[in-house]
């Protein structure tokens, strides 16, 4: 029996189970590859997200800012004027 056989079929399946190695590493590697950029855009979605956030809720604020001044001004004008401020008695 010859050694030659044996040899070339060891190597033979060595190198099968070294490839099937390297294209299953290779596969993991774009699957963790894929997983990052998730990642990397679910957080960037979420950055965007707040930030849109807190420019709605700084807008509300000055909407309630400028809404609490301008009934302070009306509130101000209607005391200033009598007609809208009937005397008692007046039933105009």
């Amino acid at each position: 029996m010859s050694v030659y056989p044996i040899a070339v079929a060891v190597f033979a399946a060595l190198t099968v189970c070294a490839g099937a190695a390297w294209w299953r590493l290779r596969n993991l590697q774009r699957l963790i590859r894929r997983e990052r950029a998730t990642v990397r855009l679910t957080e960037a979605a979420h950055h965007r997200d707040i930030r849109a956030l807190v420019a709605v809720h700084r807008a509300a604020e000055l909407r309630d800012r400028l809404l609490t001044e301008a009934e302070q001004i009306v509130t101000a004008e209607y005391a200033r004027t009598t007609r809208h401020h009937p005397q008692e008695g007046d039933t105009r």
